[in-house]
């Protein structure tokens, strides 16, 4: 696949990284190109990488991830994240993980937001109307 790459030009690229899920035989200018293909077509793009030549493209990627053990210094300063175990495994626990901490955030705002809204609201219709503050701040931290 790794040839074919070379005579690709930019909207065939796009199209073969909608297309295929594994690239195999690429060289580090290839996977800079991939990394952009993805990102210009709106992916979210995670790259691995453990040698000198995949720097760039870690670099490129929104999160780039090196080998810990096996991982070259240049690569680990390039990446986001460095794997301790160099196992595939984590990254998707990892990707596990992270999800479930979002909608756990999203959930607790949205729980929260009508209530920190009605205060708001409430205090500052007392603030137009020239009435003192209609909470007291431990009514306001009660309420939270």
């Amino acid at each position: 696949m790794g040839q074919a790459l070379e005579h690709m030009d930019d909207a065939a690229l796009g199209e073969a990284v909608r297309q295929y899920d594994i690239f195999e035989r690429t060289s580090p200018q290839h996977k800079l190109r991939l990394v952009k293909a993805l990102a210009a077509s709106g992916e979210v793009v995670g790259m691995t990488g453990d040698g000198v030549n995949d720097a760039p493209a870690l670099r490129q990627a929104s999160v780039g991830i090196a080998m810990g053990i096996k991982g070259a210094e240049v690569t680990k300063e390039a990446a986001d994240m460095i794997l301790a175990d160099d196992n595939f495994a984590t990254i998707a626990a990892v990707v596990k993980e992270g999800r479930r901490v979002y909608n756990n955030l999203k959930k607790t705002i949205l729980f929260i937001m009508p209530t920190c809204f009605a205060q708001g609201m409430l205090i500052i219709i007392a603030i137009l109307m020239g009435n003192l503050l209609l909470l007291t701040p431990v009514q306001i931290l009660w309420m939270l």
